[in-house]
């Protein structure tokens, strides 16, 4: 048994306004509501594992995890290796994510996955499996109804369709030059967005997939052309101040793997601790209704 006494349950029925609101759905789920820094029986401080260094590379979890809890993310979650989680930032708004191959320096490429978030990932299977069969997906491995990718606000999140058009609307009137590339993708599409490799960045585990992010092009989008890239560090600099830091970007201002994506993370979309996953995937596992385990897109 745990000792710490902070997992609530509750019914995931709610909403809130200024790109705040959750997914709603009828699976009780995990809440951890221990302090910020707390590891719990993780056996190390959540900020140990949060952020990266001056290389860019993650600070990766070192505490130790009993067997059954190594069991309970391995089958909830796919997670082979608890040492290779780590929190995407230091802040609360840091998500917990997964490396199947550890990163060793600022350009090593490897794929990272946000513990939680739907995705391909069949029940059972690890994210080192699925690394290796995604390379052998193609737009034939899925019905073609699953192919889903919009450009459509009207396919977002409900919750947050108004906020984002209202910041659209605020970046024109100040001078940015902005076209809408994609909201919504199913998890399909971004498999094989992924499995088809390239120069862009995707991912299987996008908030694209609940409607929480967007892509956009800031004037003809030719990032070598030197007016278009100031303009488009203008305009990142200028949406992550938008409604205080309701907008995240990927990497800083001047500098990222994704230019185009702009995002509204939810506090009801994925794990802020190491210690909050375990205890969601231990109750969830106990109940036999489709990938209990994963945070369902808030979407008609």
């Amino acid at each position: 048994m745990r000792s710490h006494a902070f997992i609530v349950l509750f019914v995931a029925s709610f909403q809130s306004a200024c790109g705040k609101g959750s997914p709603r759905n009828d699976a009780t789920f995990l809440v951890d509501t221990s302090s910020p820094d707390s590891g719990g029986d993780a056996g190390s401080s959540r900020l140990t594992y949060a952020g990266t260094d001056q290389r860019s590379v993650p600070h990766y979890f070192m505490g130790n995890l009993s067997p059954d809890d190594q069991k309970v993310l391995r089958q909830a979650f796919g997670v082979e290796v608890p040492s290779h989680l780590y929190l995407s930032d230091s802040t609360r708004d840091g998500l917990l994510k997964y490396d199947p191959q550890m990163k060793q320096r600022r350009t090593g490429y490897v794929n990272s996955y946000r513990i939680g978030f739907v995705s391909v990932r069949r029940e059972g299977e690890s994210w080192e499996q699925l690394q290796r069969r995604i390379h052998t997906l193609s737009r034939q491995s899925f019905p073609a109804s699953s192919l889903i990718s919009s450009n459509s606000i009207s396919t977002m999140d409900p919750d947050i369709r108004g906020e984002v058009q209202q910041m659209l609307a605020a970046a024109r009137r100040a001078g940015f030059d902005l076209h809408v590339v994609t909201t919504y993708r199913s998890p399909e599409q971004e498999a094989v967005l992924m499995a088809k490799g390239g120069e862009r960045t995707h991912t299987l585990t996008s908030l694209h997939s609940y409607g929480r992010a967007i892509d956009l092009a800031v004037g003809n989008g030719n990032l070598g052309s030197a007016s278009t890239r100031r303009s488009w560090i203008a305009f990142r600099r200028w949406v992550t101040r938008f409604r205080g830091n309701d907008f995240r970007i990927l990497g800083a201002p001047d500098r990222s793997w994704d230019w185009r994506h702009v995002e509204l993370p939810s506090d009801k979309i994925g794990f802020r601790t190491i210690d909050a996953a375990i205890a969601r995937g231990r109750e969830c596992l106990s109940h036999p209704s489709p990938h209990p385990c994963l945070f369902q897109p808030h979407l008609p």
